[in-house]
């Protein structure tokens, strides 16, 4: 993956947040920091998982609902451009 289509998936994975949680403001947010002691609750994170399978045509699998892979955006970008790399998909 180039860092341009980082950069955008980065972006989409923000607006995402965006839409799930208003107050989500992904330029006060360094790509590391924990989202769920900033900005997310767990049913938040529930619609957010939700939402990211929708959009990305990405499935996630029971085993891979671990709150740690999705607890910065860094982690969530690189789970979501595995799970499209393995499937084939992406842009």
């Amino acid at each position: 993956m180039t860092s341009h289509q980082e950069r955008e998936l980065l972006d989409d994975v923000s607006i995402l947040l965006k839409s799930v949680d208003g107050t989500f403001d992904p330029q006060r947010i360094a790509p590391d920091a924990h989202l769920l002691s900033l900005t997310l609750g767990s049913l938040q994170l529930l619609e957010f998982l939700n939402r990211l399978e929708e959009r990305f045509s990405i499935s996630i699998p029971d085993e891979d609902l671990v709150v740690d892979r999705f607890s910065t955006l860094e982690k969530i970008v690189a789970y979501v451009a595995a799970r499209q790399a393995a499937t084939g998909g992406g842009r």
